[in-house]
């Protein structure tokens, strides 16, 4: 009964202060919500367990070839072979690769993304599929035609039917039997990906050194570390490399499935959370300096209350059930910012982790939300309650009258706070700026062709209705010449692939009359393209020409080479006229030009060697059409579906989007970090500049007889103003000075995070603290300026 009597009491202060609830109701919310929304995004990402079987045990193997600018390189198909009878390590290894399909039964055209695997893929992860069965050995032999589809895709193109094991659907224009459902949690390396069917590669392909395009996990035995089977595996890769010279010098790494998968993202999540925290301290302190200084206004109040026999302990509990309310209030408007947040969240996720809400915004944010709520309130409101409890009755009544600004204690303590408000949000505020710089520096960094106005999308023509290469190309020059018709379109061409979409897609390359020096490994890039494919990217010749029209099947075997090639391979002369081969088996190509680098591989990809050869002289597989167009690019998305569909009705389109959305989603994940960073430095701003507000207000309230005594005697506005300013310019500096030195020190985890920016570049720094300084001298200000215009014959009169 006596808590609730507390619970009653405590909702009538304050209703009856409703600036000073709002005030520690929306501290507590910002901070809440800001820790609750990064709490959550960390346990789906770093807590929350792979969806297999004891998945510690599970790790990638790449190949290491780090002089080819591939540290973790997609192993060969003869050395994963040799892998799986050489190591002494693994219960077993899996190998998969990428595939897409037409699919034309069951609804409209399509195009699907999947993996075709081996057999013991499934077995391997430790995973059984919600329906049916996984594959069988017998289904590795080529032309078994069975696929284990995802749950997202049984649930929008058959709407979940319980029937659908030995339905059979038509891909690439062949009956496949569906043998079995994925589980909705399962999700290995893109949470894309639509169907799963056995690798069957003919033995020709399974046994190749040269061509490298397999992802490869494993199963540690029982007792193995991750350092020991690396080090296994490098010692297989260094005899495999003596037994097989086309090999090259192709070592080996070992991952923790794990790692693999969250790559950077942990180091940037680690980030946030410090920022997140950042800011749940930040209204932490301005919440216990709100406490404070409520329980030092109440002194009087108190005082009057024991002498009437209220006990010390009924007071402190009053004080705490007064904070618990206004905790549980500002955690509880809190939880509006992750569920705001959410889609934002989401976008932090790896791909290849499985995006469920409720992992996002399940029952772990609210007992997040709760307990930090509770743990605020119960924390922050012991230092008033015992700063209220102690002390005489006769001693507050005095100071009340005297209208003193509080003990040397509390006055300390309060100052403490504020200097850590400031630093906490310096620190915040650099982090934030360092992002900000970095992406400015990506913006502006030239890319090697024009991304505006170019509307992109994937055509992959299915097999084997386009395994002839004149079937492919009349399907190319067909779609090239109807869409030139249409109005508003400049440049019309297919493309094997688009700039920033793989850091792959390389091959050996041998140019006539030159010897390698030694360490030198050429490898290049290797872009096929209809010959209109560089001039309609926009991409610049800086020697010689682009290809062209001319370069036909019939015309003279043609390529065009980067500046990094030619730099590296061809220097002190020009690259054209020299000519060029991709196997000792194949024709020599004539480099009729050199072009500025294209960031082929992203901003943040070391340049390399690139190749640019017409896909009708090599039979070449262009799976992306692009269009220039002169409007916005997503206008003409329509009329070039229409056109695709009017050649083939049953050929499905994909990613459909501007090209300049496919280079701004290399950031994506950098401009959400940014965003976030930006936001918590802005809520540490506010917050603290409250802070710094609140505290000099109540300054001048409770030295407003003072100030009218000196006013009184002559003070001057000026003196007033710098009088009451430079405590709170004090504060600020103490807490610019420990923030810049946190700062300093915090922000060198940013460092592989940032690009063309040190993380102790002084003109971020230097900016921060303007920032950081005009905003609290602003702060400052406003109750400096309000304590000159008091008049002492008011305050006077009321004293």
């Amino acid at each position: 009964m006596d808590l609730l009597a507390d619970l009653r009491y405590a909702l009538r202060l304050l209703k009856k202060t409703p600036i000073f609830a709002a005030a520690a109701i929306g501290t507590l919310a910002l901070g809440i919500g800001a820790n609750a929304t990064i709490f959550s995004l960390v346990h789906s990402v770093l807590v929350r367990p792979l969806p297999y079987a004891n998945p510690d045990e599970l790790v990638m193997v790449w190949e290491d070839a780090t002089a080819a600018g591939f540290p973790r390189n997609t192993p060969a198909p003869g050395n994963y072979h040799d892998w799986r009878v050489l190591n002494r390590s693994f219960v077993d290894l899996a190998a998969t690769r990428s595939v897409n399909a037409s699919l034309t039964t069951d609804g409209p055209p399509e195009q699907v993304l999947g993996r075709a695997v081996t057999a013991n893929f499934f077995s391997v992860l430790g995973v059984q599929p919600q329906l049916g069965r996984s594959f069988v050995p017998a289904e590795d032999a080529q032309g078994v035609r069975v696929v284990i589809i995802s749950h997202a895709l049984w649930q929008r193109r058959y709407s979940g039917d319980p029937a659908i094991v030995g339905r059979t659907v038509i891909m690439n224009d062949a009956r496949h039997e569906i043998v079995g459902v994925a589980p909705e949690s399962f999700v290995f390396r893109d949470r894309e990906i639509d169907y799963w069917v056995p690798m069957q590669l003919p033995p020709e392909t399974a046994n190749t050194r040269r061509s490298h395009f397999l992802n490869v996990v494993a199963r540690l035995r029982p007792g193995v570390s991750v350092q020991a089977a690396d080090d296994d595996m490098k010692s297989i890769a260094a005899e495999l490399t003596r037994q097989y010279p086309d090999n090259g010098t192709v070592g080996a790494v070992v991952v923790p499935l794990r790692e693999d998968i969250l790559g950077d993202t942990r180091i940037e999540l680690v980030v946030l959370m410090i920022a997140a925290m950042s800011i749940v301290l930040i209204a932490c302190a301005n919440f216990a300096s709100l406490l404070l200084s409520r329980a030092w206004a109440r002194r009087g109040e108190y005082a009057v209350r024991m002498s009437l026999g209220a006990t010390r302990i009924r007071l402190a509990r009053q004080i705490v059930v007064e904070a618990l309310c206004l905790s549980i209030v500002g955690g509880a408007l809190g939880l509006v910012i992750p569920l705001l947040a959410g889609t934002m969240s989401e976008r932090l996720i790896p791909a290849g982790l499985q995006l469920s809400a409720a992992s996002i915004r399940g029952w772990q944010l609210f007992a997040a939300a709760g307990v930090l709520s509770i743990a605020t309130g119960l924390l922050f409101s012991i230092g008033p309650a015992l700063q209220s409890s102690r002390g005489s009755t006769s001693e507050a009544l005095q100071q009340n009258a005297r209208g003193s600004i509080g003990s040397g204690t509390t006055r300390h303590l309060r100052d403490s706070l504020i200097v850590l408000q400031v630093a906490a949000t310096l620190v915040l505020l650099v982090a934030a700026g360092l992002m900000l710089r970095t992406l400015a520096n990506l913006r502006g960094t030239e890319l090697g062709f024009n991304p505006h106005q170019l509307l992109t999308m994937q055509v992959a023509l299915p097999q084997p209705k386009y395994a002839e290469a004149a079937r492919r190309a009349a399907f190319h020059e067909r779609a090239i010449a109807d869409l030139r018709t249409q109005p508003g379109v400049d440049g019309v061409a297919f493309g094997s692939t688009l700039p920033f979409q793989s850091i792959g897609n390389t091959r050996a390359f041998a140019i006539e009359g030159r010897q390698d020096r030694p360490g030198q490994i050429p490898d290049a890039l290797f872009r096929v393209g209809t010959p209109d494919y560089m001039g309609t990217l926009g991409v610049r010749a800086a020697e010689g020409r682009l290809l062209d029209e001319r370069d036909t099947s019939a015309a003279p075997r043609a390529a065009v080479v980067n500046e990094t090639l030619a730099r590296q391979f061809l220097p002190d002369q020009s690259a054209v006229g020299h000519r060029i081969r991709f196997s000792p088996d194949e024709p020599w190509f004539t480099i009729v030009g050199v072009v500025r680098d294209v960031l082929e591989r992203g901003y943040e990809q070391d340049p390399k060697p690139g190749v640019y050869v017409s896909a009708p002289q090599v039979a070449g597989i262009a799976s992306y059409l692009i269009v220039r167009v002169t409007g916005d690019p997503l206008d003409y998305a329509a009329a070039a579906q229409r056109v695709i569909h009017g050649i083939d009705p049953d050929q499905p389109i994909r990613q459909i989007r501007p090209m300049s959305d496919v280079v701004s989603l290399t950031v994506a994940d950098r401009q959400q970090h940014t965003t976030l960073l930006v936001v918590f430095g802005g809520l540490a701003l506010l917050i603290a500049s409250i802070g710094l507000y609140g505290l000099l207000s109540q300054l001048v309230s409770a030295r407003s007889r003072e100030i009218g005594l000196r006013i009184a005697l002559g003070a001057t506005w000026r003196t007033v103003v710098t009088m009451v300013m430079a405590r709170g310019i004090v504060l600020t500096g103490v807490g610019m000075l420990l923030g810049a030195g946190i700062a300093w020190a915090v922000t060198r985890t940013l460092q592989t995070l940032l690009y063309g920016v040190d993380a102790a570049d002084p003109v971020t720094f230097a900016l921060v603290l303007g920032l950081l300084s005009a905003v609290t001298l602003a702060a400052c200000a406003v109750p400096a300026v309000r304590a000159a215009r008091v008049d002492p014959m008011v305050v006077l009169r009321d004293q």
